[in-house]
């Protein structure tokens, strides 16, 4: 049997995995789109109205919260869905590819694209 203080180590070292992963897919789409819609973030210890151990991703018409029993165990799994996720809500028409990124996250230049055919 595991002790309380154990488990919620556990706990909080995989929502910290969970807000890396969140961070890794949004931070890669502000770096590589200019005038893209917002994409917030916002986790247990920066918003006192999330639970512990969550991390918030809100677009103008949507939000999703992650959870550790949710995604916990499933990290590897946030980028993939995440960005689905964003794709589903947000509108690249009037963004732009951001000039000077040095390394553009390969997705949002694709979804990037994908909005732009005739370019």
């Amino acid at each position: 049997m595991n002790h309380p203080t154990v488990e919620r180590y556990a706990d909080h070292l995989a929502a910290e995995a969970i807000e890396r992963a969140v961070h890794s897919v949004t931070i890669g789409y502000r770096l590589t789109l200019s005038g893209a819609p917002p994409v917030e973030v916002a986790s247990w210890h920066q918003d006192p109205a999330l639970e512990l151990y969550t991390v918030r991703v809100r677009t103008e018409s949507d939000e999703i919260t992650l959870t550790v029993p949710d995604w916990g165990t499933r990290t590897d799994e946030i980028g993939t869905y995440l960005r689905q996720w964003i794709t589903e809500r947000v509108h690249l028409e009037q963004a732009k590819l951001r000039k000077g990124c040095r390394r553009p996250d390969p997705y949002w230049v694709h979804a990037w694209r994908r909005a732009h055919p005739w370019l």
